[in-house]
């Protein structure tokens, strides 16, 4: 079912001279019970390209996961949050406090 409504998404962009990136094309199975069985025979195909599965994505900045928790979205942030905050550490007595409060 899905790879013909993937088929006609293929064809009204074929008439409107839209073209896919394939190689950043993939897809999820999201929810919390995903049997396995069933993700080992679910294959996606735009025109006569197979899509990937994938694990995660990230799209508008939001790590979204099969189970859909955050857990990699978190240590993202996280990650992020060590580094900066590591540069302020690092940066207080060089800086102007107007500065660092800029930061």
């Amino acid at each position: 079912m899905v790879n013909n409504e993937l088929l006609k998404v293929h064809h009204w962009m074929s008439l409107n001279k839209l073209s896919t990136n394939y190689a950043k094309s993939m897809y999820l199975l999201t929810g919390q019970k995903i049997q396995s069985n069933l993700a080992e025979e679910f294959l996606v195909r735009l025109g006569n390209h197979q899509i990937k599965r994938e694990q995660s994505a990230k799209h508008l900045g939001v790590i979204v996961e099969e189970k859909l928790n955050w857990s990699s979205h978190l240590k993202q942030i996280e990650t992020k949050l060590d580094f900066s905050s590591s540069v302020i550490y690092k940066t207080r007595n060089i800086l102007l406090l107007n500065t660092l409060k800029f930061l």
